[in-house]
């Protein structure tokens, strides 16, 4: 039997970057085209969301990030459930690139404020939490 354990804050942390770093790479053609910045914010915002639809299609919901840190998901949840998944990680992840006062400060206050007492009250994420509590484990 193979025994599996929640992965922690950094471990899903470095799961998106990974996946967001791979969905940079293509979208940096896009960064040359002559439109406005909110316009290549809000495609970038779209490539993610595209991303993770296609991922529940062709991949049953395991990210690039998840491939390379070998985690998976705690059960088999429902397509409805990834759906809001995905709908919910999206948003969350669009606070890395709007701010209010300073870069990041809408993104910091996502991470420390909301996600990570999340995941310290409820082993997921607050996007998996209200996804129907979808949450990652890891071999040990």
């Amino acid at each position: 039997m193979v025994t599996m354990r929640p992965t922690t804050f950094l471990e899903k942390g470095l799961n998106s970057f990974i996946s967001v770093a791979v969905l940079f790479i293509l979208f940096i053609p896009i960064l040359s085209l002559d439109i406005s910045l909110l316009s290549k914010k809000l495609i970038f915002i779209l490539f993610l969301f595209v991303y993770q639809i296609a991922i529940i299609v062709f991949n049953e919901n395991i990210s690039i990030g998840m491939i390379i840190t070998k985690t998976s998901w705690k059960n088999n949840y429902p397509l409805h459930n990834q759906f809001v998944h995905a709908i919910l990680y999206t948003a969350s992840f669009s606070t890395l690139l709007f701010w209010i006062y300073f870069p990041f400060d809408l993104f910091l206050i996502n991470m420390l404020f909301i996600q990570l007492p999340s995941i310290l009250l409820t082993g997921a994420t607050l996007h998996g939490y209200l996804s129907g509590k979808m949450t990652t484990v890891k071999k040990i």
